[in-house]
């Protein structure tokens, strides 16, 4: 009867042990990098890259489909323009340094890119031209890697 009792024991070390592990690498990060850094996981980065990719097959589709006078088609552009621009705000860390030095290197001017192609669809009529810009930057930054 007092088998039970003595497996809880080494059981409950090792629970202890793997929780203090798990909490000690978390603190470490947050002491090996600088102020400033922030550090992505490669599963977000993944994750945010498919809702970027999801999103320019969006906004290609909107773009195909939208005609100047069609201002329904402009609102969802740019909604959808605001959308990548967020996504790709959190895949640059907040727009400080990350452990993702290829992207780093590149997200600065993908933003630029689709802040500029937001102001031109905003116009009236809109022009949405500058968007290949945005689609163009996944293209090179991809094909580099």
């Amino acid at each position: 009867m007092n088998q039970p009792s003595s497996l809880l024991k080494p059981i409950a070390l090792l629970a202890i042990i793997v929780a203090s592990s798990i909490y000690g690498c978390s603190v470490i990060r947050e002491l090996t990098y600088p102020q400033g850094f922030t550090y992505i996981e490669d599963k977000e980065v993944e994750s945010l890259m498919q809702k970027m990719g999801e999103s320019i097959g969006k906004l290609d589709q909107l773009v195909a489909e939208a005609s100047p006078s069609d201002t329904d088609k402009q609102e969802m552009i740019i909604t959808e323009l605001t959308k990548l621009e967020t996504i790709a705000t959190r895949l640059s860390g907040g727009h400080t340094q990350t452990n993702q030095f290829h992207i780093s290197d590149r997200i600065g001017n993908f933003i630029n890119n689709i802040g500029t192609a937001k102001t031109f669809a905003k116009l009236d009529p809109p022009r949405y031209d500058r968007i290949e810009y945005v689609t163009s930057d996944c293209s090179e930054c991809h094909q580099r890697k």
